[in-house]
């Protein structure tokens, strides 16, 4: 079992954590699916809005956003679009649960703990994960009706005045509970995936974990998950910039040899790897992302190059080699997801120690019954009788 400080020096551990083929393939295959459930449910949203695809493609490529101002939205494409984030979302949670599980039981110290049962350990848990926050936004739906229902009784003449001025500081308290939910909800979120991957909590269990982890250690809470938050930008940060180098030293290699079709085959390939950012992001968040994309050395990220065609093999490469673009991009992006799972993991076990004073990395007592007790091998010689139980024989020819 791994030996924790159980403070703040532990959270600079996830780089390490994270850096796992095995949890960074997880992590690929949840993105993976993920994205490709949103794409095509966004390319839908976009069908059924009157778009034809073509042009769709050539604005967004394989990662489509919403762009109300530019493209007219209805609102049941908004309705497909919302259940295509949604099912990224999910397919994000419950992968990131099955990581949460492989790092704790890696600090337990079962180093080939299989990611398959961390998945089946996941879909198990899925109501846990999943319900949790549904459950959250539904008390807060609970709550918006009254106030409808409030609402609609102020409308009423003279009465509704006065109810509403009596109703006045209930409805505020109502408001800043509504607050509080969205905190909670926020954070649920957040560990949520940990808190299930580390004590098979159920749902309500896991509100409350949730609950406790916000009101008895919040400032651990928040200061540990954006330590986290840092370490998985500068992780996901550093495989981009080792990625950058390995494909350089790959073209390096191959011009040797094939000259300057490769420079043109990679420049038809950064066509299909196109990612346009809607115009709706916040200005801060679209400079750090082509920060990050010149530092790279992947410019042709959002400003690619016009696709010149030359043969039908040179097409053909362009399309597998900007295939091999998107797997490595979401490489990158798991190795990030990783170490904020792994991470969130190693936040949950500090705050379970600071506020209940338990080690969640110790065998439960629960998990002490599971064991199935050792069956004794039977003696192949035969038993020796009991004297005491042995009756005397008889003498021949009856009684004396």
């Amino acid at each position: 079992m791994t030996k924790l400080h159980f403070n703040y020096k532990d959270i600079f551990r996830v780089l390490r954590l994270g850096l796992s083929a095995k949890k960074v393939w997880m992590m690929f295959l949840g993105l993976l699916v993920g994205f490709a459930g949103y794409a095509v449910l966004t390319f839908v949203a976009y069908l059924v809005a009157g778009h034809e695809f073509i042009t769709v493609w050539e604005n967004f490529r394989l990662l489509p956003f919403p762009e109300p101002l530019v493209f007219s939205f209805t609102w049941y494409a908004w309705v497909i679009y919302a259940v295509g984030a949604l099912f990224f979302l999910c397919s994000t949670l419950i992968t990131g649960t099955a990581v949460s599980k492989v790092t704790y039981e890696q600090l337990r110290g079962d180093e080939f703990y299989e990611s398959k049962e961390a998945f089946r350990f996941a879909l198990k848990h899925i109501p846990s994960v999943l319900a949790s926050p549904l459950l959250l936004i539904a008390f807060i739906a609970i709550i918006v009706v009254a106030g409808f229902i409030l609402s609609a009784l102020g409308a009423i003449p003279y009465f509704g005045e006065v109810f509403i001025g009596l109703m006045a500081l209930p409805a505020f308290a109502a408001s800043m509970f509504i607050v509080y939910l969205l905190i909670v909800l926020l954070f649920s979120l957040l560990i949520g995936p940990s808190i299930v991957g580390t004590t098979r909590n159920d749902t309500f269990d896991t509100i409350f974990e949730v609950f406790s982890c916000v009101n008895e250690q919040p400032a651990r809470l928040v200061w540990y998950l954006a330590i986290v938050a840092v370490l998985a930008r500068l992780g996901s940060f550093l495989m981009g910039l080792a990625a950058s180098g390995a494909g350089r030293i790959g073209c390096l290699v191959l011009k040797l040899f094939t000259g300057a079709k490769m420079a043109d085959v990679m420049s038809n390939a950064a066509f299909y790897f196109q990612i346009n950012l809607p115009y709706w992001w916040p200005e801060q968040l679209r400079l750090a992302f082509m920060f990050s994309a010149k530092a790279m050395g992947l410019p042709q990220m959002y400003m690619p190059t016009e696709y010149i065609s030359f043969n039908w093999s040179m097409d053909i490469a362009a399309v597998l080699l900007g295939v091999c673009l998107y797997v490595v991009a979401l490489i990158v992006l798991a190795y990030g997801c990783s170490v904020w799972y792994a991470g969130n993991t190693l936040v949950y076990a500090v705050l379970a120690k600071k506020k209940d004073d338990k080690n969640i990395l110790e065998v439960p007592e629960d998990e002490e019954e599971l064991i199935e007790p050792v069956v004794p091998t039977p003696d192949p010689r035969p038993p020796t009788p009991d004297p005491a139980r042995v009756k005397p024989e008889e003498p021949e020819g009856g009684k004396r």
